[in-house]
Order: C-alpha cells, then sequence, then structure tokens
C-alpha cells in the first residue's frame, strides 16, 4: 500500500501555460521531499494541458486532473478530491515557492499548528522582485472575532496557505463554488479561523507574481463586488457554525472577546483597536459589561508590554 505524503500541494491553473512549469519547477525545488502534486488544469485554451503531462512525465509525484472550466473554487474541489496528504497545501500557477517553503511549514503542522499562511515576496511578470499593497495579518492566536464581525482578515493569499486533512474535510467540496469562481482562498481562511488558531509564518515563502492579469489584485472593486462577497463570506460562516455546532451567542459574549484577545501569540495596540472596535460597535452587552471588558482588555495589552 503505498504510504500517505505529508503534503498535497494544489496546484490551480487556468490558461496559465506560461508560468505553469515555473511553479511546479519550484515544488520540484523544496528542500522537503514528502509531497504530492495535485496539478488542475481547470479548462485551459492555451497549451496548459501539454505542458501538464509533461511536468506528469517527467516527474511521478505529479497527478494531473483535467476538467472543464469552473472556477478556482471548482479547481479546489477537484485537487482536493485527487489528493492524498496529510496536509494540504495551495499554489496558483503564476506564483512559486521558495525552495523552503515545504520544510519550514511542516515544521509547524508537526508542532500541533493545522491552518497556517506564511508572508510573500511580490514579484514583476519578469520574476524581478516588486512591492506590493496587500496586508499582513501578523496575530497568531484565535481570530474567531475578528472574522465573525469582518473586521480582518486571517489569512492571505492563495500560495501561502496550508491546512491540515482534519480541516479540509469539513471544508471541501465547497459548496456554491460558482460564488467562488475567483477568491476561492476565501474559503480555505474564512472556514479556517473557526476550526483552528491561526499560525502565521512570519517568513517570505512565496513568489507573488503581479502581472496584470491577477483574478483579484489590483482590480477595481464595484459595490456590487463588494455587497456579493460579504454575502458570499456570511455565507461561509453559517455553514462552518452550522457544522461545528455554534451560534450566535459565543459572538455576543465579553468574556469570550477577552479570553481570545489575551490568547494572541503578538498583541498590540492595532490588535487592541480592532478588538475594542467589536466590543464598542458590535457586543450587544450592557453598557457596564462593555466598560469591564475595555478595561480588561487595555489591562491584558499592558501585561503583554511589560
Amino acid at each position: 500500500m503505498k504510504k500517505r505524503p505529508f503534503f498535497s500541494v494544489i496546484v490551480n491553473n487556468y490558461n496559465y501555460g506560461r508560468y505553469l512549469k515555473d511553479a511546479v519547477d519550484s515544488v520540484f525545488r523544496q528542500t522537503f521531499t514528502d509531497y504530492e502534486i495535485i496539478l488542475v488544469d481547470d479548462g485551459s485554451a492555451d497549451d496548459s494541458r501539454k505542458i501538464a503531462e509533461k511536468l506528469s512525465a517527467k516527474n511521478e509525484s505529479v497527478i494531473c486532473v483535467f476538467k472543464e472550466n469552473g472556477g478556482q473554487a471548482s479547481a479546489f474541489n477537484a485537487g482536493f478530491e485527487a489528493s492524498s496528504g496529510e496536509y494540504i497545501c495551495f499554489l496558483d500557477s503564476d506564483d512559486m515557492y521558495f525552495p523552503e517553503k515545504l520544510e519550514e511549514t511542516a515544521k509547524l503542522h508537526k508542532s500541533g499548528c493545522e491552518y497556517i499562511y506564511t508572508d510573500h515576496q511580490g514579484i514583476n511578470e519578469d520574476g524581478s522582485k516588486c512591492s506590493d499593497s496587500l496586508k499582513r495579518f501578523v496575530y497568531s492566536g484565535w481570530n474567531m472575532f475578528p472574522a465573525y464581525y469582518g473586521y480582518a482578515y486571517p489569512g492571505s493569499i492563495t500560495s501561502t496557505l496550508s491546512v491540515s486533512r482534519r480541516l479540509a474535510e469539513k471544508i471541501f467540496p465547497v459548496e456554491n463554488q460558482n460564488d467562488w469562481r475567483i477568491q476561492a482562498d476565501d474559503t480555505v481562511v474564512i472556514q479556517s479561523v473557526f476550526m483552528s488558531r491561526t499560525c502565521f509564518l512570519d517568513q517570505k515563502l512565496i513568489y507573488y507574481r503581479l502581472h496584470g492579469g491577477n483574478g483579484y489584485y489590483g482590480r477595481e472593486k464595484s459595490p456590487d463586488f463588494t455587497l456579493s462577497l460579504m454575502k458570499n463570506r456570511n455565507q461561509l460562516k453559517a455553514r462552518i457554525m452550522s457544522i461545528l455546532g455554534m451560534d450566535t451567542t459565543f459572538f455576543h459574549d465579553t468574556a469570550c472577546l477577552t479570553a481570545e484577545f489575551a490568547a494572541h501569540d503578538i498583541i498590540d495596540d492595532n490588535l487592541l483597536k480592532i478588538y475594542r472596535d467589536i466590543l464598542w460597535n458590535e457586543i450587544p452587552a450592557a453598557l457596564n459589561d462593555k466598560i469591564k471588558a475595555d478595561r480588561e482588555l487595555k489591562s491584558i495589552l499592558k501585561e503583554s508590554l511589560s
């Protein structure tokens, strides 16, 4: 019986044949080699299939999945169905891994982390380094309150993400996959936050390619898009809370709010502002309870800095 690999790397591709070999080669160059590559081509019209077949012939760790076009979430669904790894990593086919990406991520998973995202390095189309405007949420710990109320995004771009199979089995298959033809990384991030501590690996381990054709980055967001995104994210929250048997009572409790705040690895003024804003703007508690919780939040920050 074939041994289950530690990682399944799901590479989702649509018409990025010009980048696909670079992406897969970056996995071949990993210092940690216990992996399989699930290369999902989402009905590309370019030369992607030919390139994928060559990569598969070159290395038996590559398993190709060819499907009709259905969008990123459908590619994730197909990739997970074909996977067998203990942990699931994702790689957009226009991005690349640093050589030590899997090794450093494996260390955290072996320490008990089930949901990890890393920092990344922006690159131009030609591979030269550049900056990007994406915010980094650096606060490892439970982050259910910021996610539930939409005050922070405890995650990052697709290629930085990895989750345990336990979490993935609750996330996949993604429902309403047509709602997630792009930005399907939300389906992983939003749901993982309710099942596991957030583990931010503060190392640049991904080359994130900015080329003008990115599905999300750099595109102007219309009010309709923003409203639809909020609706879809709320559906994800409702789905995972139903699976976990959670109700909204937890998110109305000031004691739960302060306990979650205190459990972060890093506590600073910025995190305090997020939790105070949630307390005063969202929690339906009595004024005296809010005042007490506010004092406790400030005290937790003070103790963490001492």
